[in-house]
């Protein structure tokens, strides 16, 4: 188990307490093969790395299925499904074979119109999505001690979504695994969660993207410790797993959550 680690910004004070209101959660763990560390309530209780961020600027959580085109069951097949379809097997075997001979023939014997089938396929689901989620933040710390928590927060975000040596070296453990969420001080609101973010399933963090200079200016400014007055830091999270509706909550779950 890696070192536990808390990071925070804003960084609570008197000055500006009011100013945090709901924050942005991200807690990181272990990687595990078993299916209740695999869940969003495993991987909190196990979390190695807790971030507290302020609701970014840029918040863009998108859903893409993937789709192909398939024969329409409902359609012309010599299935049980189109016999139903088509008031059983007799009107089924009048649609398939009769009609199509006699609109031939229709065909045939006009010089005036002509009869052509449409498209009869329907969109097969072939994968669940896999949601990305990807946020960014303009950093602008109030003093030192914050610029020095803003570029902590940026390692750890980069350190974390590296897979994890073993034993021998070319044998590694998987990038840890991570939740998200929408909370306040007292920690996560699972009604907010699903209203910002439309209840993230376990992820993992595919791309983290760090500027030291954001700004237009283009010239570096820095505290006299070295640290930037300002930092631009973007993070993409991907659906570890795909999921499905449970029937008994009705709410989205991934595999390994609906096992438990």
């Amino acid at each position: 188990m890696p070192p536990q680690i808390s990071l925070q910004y804003p960084l609570l004070s008197s000055d500006y307490n009011l100013e945090q209101g709901y924050v942005l959660g991200f807690q990181a763990a272990p990687y595990s093969v078993l299916s209740d560390k695999r869940t969003r309530s495993g991987i909190g209780l196990r979390s190695f790395l807790n971030i507290t961020m302020p609701i970014p600027g840029n918040l863009v959580a998108q859903t893409a299925h993937a789709f192909s085109e398939e024969a329409n069951p409902v359609g012309p097949l010599l299935t049980a499904a189109s016999a139903a379809n088509s008031g059983g097997q007799a009107a089924l075997l009048k649609r398939l074979f009769i009609d199509p001979m006699l609109t031939y023939v229709s065909n045939i014997s006009s010089t005036t119109s002509q009869q052509m089938y449409s498209n009869i396929t329907e969109l097969s689901l072939k994968s669940e999505a896999r949601r990305e989620f990807e946020f960014g933040w303009l950093l602008i710390p109030k003093n030192q001690a914050e610029a020095r928590v803003i570029s902590d927060i940026g390692n750890a975000f980069r350190e974390a979504s590296y897979p994890i040596y073993s034993d021998l070296p070319e044998r590694i453990y998987p990038p840890p695994l991570w939740k998200i969420y929408v909370g306040n001080s007292g920690g996560e609101n699972k009604a907010l969660t699903r209203n910002w973010l439309g209840d993230p399933m376990p992820c993992v963090l595919a791309a983290i993207s760090v500027n030291k200079v954001p700004l237009e200016s283009n010239r570096p400014t820095y505290f006299t410790t070295g640290q930037p007055f300002a930092t631009a830091i973007s993070v993409l999270f991907k659906e570890f797993e795909t999921g499905a509706i449970n029937p008994n909550t009705g709410f989205v779950e991934s595999k390994s959550e609906y096992l438990n």
